[in-house]
């Protein structure tokens, strides 16, 4: 099933890319590097959503990843789940990792980059990334067939029974990127759960955040998801849209939440693409009336006073 966007009629964009530089996290939580992808104007940017029902074959999750970059709407950003290069049966385990796990020049994003630059399309791909003795679960940044960089995940999952930690190494540093007009940043599935890494990406310039997520099946899974996208949106007056694996693991459910708060797509489950147009104005009009960014940035360092 396609889902299509509410505003039709988009036009290719332009991208120059400037060199990266590393800023020190306005929040304090985190260093920041920012790849600006300056464009001649704003206006809508159309995002596309892959639901991938990713699969234990490498090979084969690379086969439907370049066949939906050829099949979909045009758009200016095409946004893949977490765990896309592959995801076995039961656990994650270091083993498997270490099998497929490819550098950022690597098979699996050379193609994807290659992809890219036929169908004039940015990408978020998230992949095993190996580097020396390390694993980690990085969400590449592809710019019409040039790799820009990569958001290694800061916060692995390790809770309700799982260890993402026993297979990958940790990342230290965020990302911002910006295409037609839009600052990204991107954080990944279990990241959503700490505000504090989305809030300090929006106060370094994001507008709109990127979740690629696989987020396991359990009880109340999915309600936490969804007021968790919901909850970020809404505090920090920015655009969250995640993206969620369809393997019979996790729960799918892609959605896009408006800087309100309010939920505009919902993929539902299974193997799905769809798109939306993400309106900077929007964003605009938000911070306008709740100005919750700009009075975040004036707060002083209130002490914590204990009564006992």
């Amino acid at each position: 099933m396609f889902w299509r966007c509410i505003r039709p009629n988009t036009v290719a964009f332009d991208v120059v890319r400037e060199p990266a530089q590393e800023i020190k996290g306005l929040s304090g939580y985190l260093a920041t590097v920012i790849v600006q992808c300056n464009p001649l104007t704003n206006r809508p940017v159309k995002i596309g959503l892959v639901q991938l029902q990713v699969r234990e074959s490498k090979a084969e999750n690379l086969s439907r990843v370049i066949s939906s970059l050829g099949s979909i709407e045009h758009c200016d950003l095409v946004v893949f789940p977490e765990y896309c290069m592959g995801c076995p049966t039961g656990a994650v385990t270091r083993d498997y990792l270490i099998n497929i796990a490819e550098p950022l020049n690597g098979k699996f994003v050379e193609e994807v980059k290659k992809k890219s630059g036929e169908e004039s399309v940015a990408v978020v791909l998230p992949i095993h990334e190996k580097d020396d003795d390390a694993v980690f679960n990085t969400a590449v940044v592809i710019d019409r067939g040039r790799t820009l960089g990569g958001y290694r995940k800061v916060h692995l999952f390790d809770a309700l029974g799982f260890r993402e930690s026993d297979a990958f190494k940790p990342g230290s540093s965020s990302i911002l990127f910006t295409l037609a007009g839009i600052t990204f940043g991107i954080v990944t599935c279990y990241d959503l759960r700490f505000p504090e890494l989305m809030k300090n990406l929006v106060l370094a310039g994001a507008r709109a955040i990127l979740v690629p997520a696989a987020w396991y099946r359990g009880p109340l899974k999915e309600e936490q998801w969804q007021t968790l996208l919901m909850a970020r949106a809404q505090e920090n007056t920015s655009y969250v849209i995640g993206v969620g694996n369809a393997n019979e693991a996790f729960i799918g459910r892609s959605m896009v939440v408006s800087p309100l708060g309010v939920k505009v797509l919902d993929l539902g489950t299974g193997d799905r693409v769809g798109s939306f147009e993400l309106d900077d104005d929007e964003v605009t009009d938000a911070r306008r009336k709740f100005p919750m960014i700009e009075q975040s940035r004036k707060l002083p360092n209130v002490p914590c006073k204990n009564l006992n």
